[in-house]
């Protein structure tokens, strides 16, 4: 979006008036203009369609927006992983005890299966994790339950009672495994299928089982791995509109911030020679008034007034009128110094001007400069178009800031000068005399 500003019609003057018009145009003019600002365009939902209504049951990301999921997710995974897999290892081996009460011809057997494999294993996975990127991550997370649940199947083999106990704690291991470790989809895809693939093969091969339990045990492990799956599917699914939709509030964040700042930056400008506005003027002066009384240094104002302005505004129209005011702006800042030094536009045709750090000696050099400035920015008459000047009357008032001073003495001081300038004949500075 754009600014738009009202059509101005160009009245048709003699000479170069056109020119001027053109070197120094008017932002607006009459009270009715309307300002779209430009806010930047709302964000595009096309990443966002699909975990966002549009595509209910995609987990598609572009490249750039996968990179950047995993890397937001990935130091909040890897400390998830780590608690659910230390809260794992000790349930795992809390079962010996039962192994102790009910197993104890083969609990050596099962201290080497749950001690001496499975825990060590589990352990290489904490330590690796951490190291892989974020496919093989993955990949491990998803297979961290295989260990556990082969070593399960294997210690349950001797019984038909024991059998049915081992296909009650694989089934839990799968379901814990979804909801703690929180494998990626596409990978729980493979490996928890497998796991019921190969159980199913396990139960059917087992001669301690008849046909109606074998059937039992594979429709409840085949229920189990279907409820993971979904189990999986919806936590990413989750996972990935929760970051899309924290990605759009900071973007969108971000646009306010920006759109904020451009706010303000309109709010202390004028929109007609785009220069600073009183409001703006305001806020410097006490900044450099604070900063002058801390440092002990001279502050110095100048109060600025086009002479004659109305005259010349009624005699060549208000179009022309606007084009000298931005004249007269852009040559006062140009010709200002460059450390700290700022003009404003203070009201009507009244500019004012702040010179930090410069005694009043220095102020009317500034000042005469200024004014010979204006006077060489020459412009032409709408009657005949032979050359032209405008002019400007400067104040200057100067003093050296203390608590016990008042800022407006300094600038009423200016204004005083400003009007002795004028009556003494117009196009020239005069200085404020104020008390120590």
């Amino acid at each position: 979006m754009r600014i738009e500003n009202p059509v101005l019609h160009r009245a048709q003057f003699g000479g170069d008036s056109g020119d001027i018009l053109g070197k120094y145009p008017v932002h607006a003019h009459d009270h009715t203009m309307r300002f779209n600002l430009p806010f930047p365009p709302p964000p595009r939902e096309d990443s966002l369609s699909g975990l966002l209504g549009l595509r209910p049951f995609s987990l598609h990301l572009s490249p750039e927006l996968e990179d950047a999921f995993e890397q937001s997710r990935r130091s909040l995974r890897l400390a998830h992983y780590r608690s659910s897999m230390i809260l794992a290892i000790f349930l795992f081996n809390a079962f010996l005890l039962t192994d102790y009460a009910c197993l104890p011809r083969i609990f050596r057997l099962c201290l080497t299966v749950r001690l001496g494999i499975v825990t060590p294993l589990a352990l290489l996975f904490l330590f690796v994790a951490p190291r892989l990127g974020p496919r093989l991550r993955d990949a491990l997370f998803a297979i961290s339950p295989l260990p556990a649940c082969i070593g399960v199947l294997y210690l349950s083999r001797g019984s038909t009672e024991w059998v049915a106990a081992g296909q009650v704690g694989l089934i839990i291991m799968t379901m814990y495994a979804s909801h703690a470790m929180r494998p990626g989809f596409r990978f729980a895809c493979v490996t928890i299928p497998l796991l019921a693939l190969g159980d199913s093969i396990y139960l059917a091969t087992s001669p301690l089982l008849d046909l109606p339990r074998v059937g039992l045990f594979v429709s409840l492990v085949w229920t189990a791995a279907y409820l993971s799956l979904l189990v999986c599917f919806g936590m990413e699914q989750k996972e990935r509109s929760n970051f899309l939709l924290r990605l759009r509030i900071e973007t969108q964040n971000a646009e306010l911030v920006s759109v904020n700042e451009r706010l303000a930056r309109i709010s202390l400008s004028d929109p007609l020679t785009g220069i600073r506005n009183r409001r703006s003027f305001n806020g410097e002066f006490r900044a450099a008034w604070d900063l002058a009384i801390l440092k002990q240094q001279p502050l110095s104002v100048l109060m600025m007034d086009l002479d004659n302005f109305k005259d010349f505004n009624d005699r060549y129209g208000h179009a022309l009128g606007d084009a000298v005011l931005c004249l007269v702006a852009h040559t006062l800042r140009d010709a200002l110094r460059s450390n700290g030094d700022m003009v404003a536009l203070y009201g009507g045709e009244e500019f004012v001007a702040i010179l930090p750090n410069l005694p009043l000696s220095g102020a009317i050099s500034v000042a005469d400069r200024l004014c010979t400035a204006v006077r060489a920015a020459s412009l032409p008459s709408a009657d005949n178009g032979a050359p032209g000047r405008v002019t400007v009357s400067i104040g200057a008032a100067s003093l050296v800031p203390t608590n016990k001073t008042r800022a407006a003495e300094l600038l009423r001081a200016a204004d005083a000068a400003l009007y002795e300038a004028k009556s003494l004949g117009r196009d020239r500075a005069f200085p404020a005399q104020l008390e120590p």
